[in-house]
């Protein structure tokens, strides 16, 4: 295989959508499977913020670290407000 057939393109906003609200919602666009290690060729869509299902960013980084061999559940500050909810990872569905 070539570079590319191993890549993952990460593309997302610096501010999410900050601008017309509170920073809830952060659009990514994974380009590449890494070798066959996530599920490509799909649109995700996660319910909002702090509703049933909610997952937060967390859950995208400890995905690519998986990918990358390391284990990790976490990545960075669980928030606070979302006690309730999955804050881990990695996030099943992009997994291959």
């Amino acid at each position: 295989g070539t570079m590319l057939d191993n890549t993952l393109i990460v593309y997302l906003s610096d501010a999410a959508e900050s601008h017309h609200s509170r920073c809830w919602e952060w659009p990514f666009v994974l380009l590449g499977d890494l070798g066959g290690r996530l599920k490509s060729g799909r649109c995700l869509s996660y319910p909002n913020y702090a509703t049933a299902g909610h997952r937060t960013i967390n859950g995208l980084y400890t995905t690519l670290l998986h990918t990358a061999g390391n284990p990790a559940t976490t990545f960075g500050q669980a928030d606070p407000m979302l006690k309730d909810f999955d804050q881990t990872g990695p996030l099943p569905e992009l997994l291959a």
